[in-house]
């Protein structure tokens, strides 16, 4: 996705917010229960730095993200929606609650509730899906009918509430997809659809996201 970007003109910042691997322990420990909260700050700030540094166009930057990434994309399309004019989700996760909880049947369990969280507000709070009347720019969700990592519910849902309150949602379930586009065909129809999705909602001579 980030060769993709590229090719087209785009400048890409990939964060390495707190809890990314690679950094050591204590940065990875300090994502722990982050969801919404610290990590999501960390994309904020590395928003507002580029815009800062002149390296983005405030009218036209696009959040773009898979699997958690996707998540914080939906995430600062609700909270941060002044900084974006659009964001794009390859299946990210929208339900805080009902991931850890999909996860109850299997020895992981654990991990993840530790890993994410137990109080049900908060992640009510902090979940994109309860956020969808806060989201004033185009939406596209991308997610396949198959992904065991993040069901594809997830995504469903989303449409769901978006449509519910009138917002601007393009949905595309890839039949048979799992979590890695592992399909060449889905792959290239993720990379057309985010292209055009991007061509769309950002200015034509900024070349920014």
């Amino acid at each position: 996705r980030i060769q993709l970007l590229a090719n087209q003109g785009y400048a890409v910042l990939q964060m390495n917010f707190r809890g990314s691997s690679g950094y050591g322990y204590a940065f990875f420990k300090a994502g722990v229960q982050g969801w919404g909260l610290q990590m999501q700050t960390d994309v904020e700030d590395g928003t507002r730095w580029a815009l800062a540094e002149g390296i983005a166009d405030s009218g036209a930057v696009c959040i773009v993200g898979g699997s958690y990434g996707g998540y914080a994309a939906l995430m600062e399309a609700a909270r941060n929606s002044e900084l974006y004019q659009c964001a794009a989700s390859f299946a990210g996760v929208t339900d805080l609650r009902y991931l850890v909880g999909s996860h109850s049947r299997f020895q992981s369990y654990q991990i993840v509730r530790e890993q994410i969280g137990k109080n049900k507000k908060v992640l009510r709070e902090n979940s994109p899906l309860h956020l969808a009347a806060d989201i004033d720019l185009p939406v596209l969700l991308v997610h396949g009918s198959d992904d065991r990592v993040v069901r594809v519910e997830h995504s469903r849902r989303m449409n769901k509430a978006l449509n519910k309150y009138e917002k601007n949602v393009t949905y595309l379930e890839q039949e048979g997809g799992d979590h890695y586009l592992s399909n060449e065909e889905d792959r290239v129809e993720y990379f057309r659809t985010l292209r055009d999705f991007l061509r769309e909602h950002l200015s034509p001579d900024s070349g920014q996201t």
